[in-house]
């Protein structure tokens, strides 16, 4: 069961932050459109890595309910997968097989994974 922690909104963007067993999801809804969404994102990167840390469980970000995302906002997720390394906090990235934009872009990230399944992109 999901139990909500954190709702952030902007201009078509919603992203949530819930424990579940086994992992912090921080899921992105709408659009991401802003021409500088790092100001928006980082913050909020930030504390989703923070509180899995605390709580020792890996991040999961989940695209799958993305519609749309700009090639700023692809450079945050990039940032993301740094601090993730810099952490040393599993990250798992999620995003839909479904919406053809999503996997031909998040297919890409495959190449950050790394050998010990801290950084693991799943197409769903």
């Amino acid at each position: 069961m999901e139990n909500s922690i954190k709702k952030w909104v902007q201009t078509g963007l919603e992203i949530s932050l819930a424990q579940e067993p086994g992992g912090l999801r921080l899921s992105w809804v709408g659009k991401s459109t802003a021409r500088e969404p790092r100001v928006f994102l980082v913050p909020i990167l930030l504390e989703a890595f923070q509180s899995a840390l605390a709580a020792a469980l890996p991040l999961v970000l989940d695209f799958t309910a993305l519609d749309y995302m700009n090639s700023a906002t692809l450079t945050s997720v990039v940032k993301a997968f740094e601090e993730s390394r810099r952490l040393s906090v599993p990250i798992v990235l999620e995003y839909s097989l479904s919406r053809r934009w999503q996997a031909l872009s998040f297919e890409a990230f495959r190449t950050f994974e790394t050998p010990d399944g801290r950084i693991k992109v799943t197409g769903k």
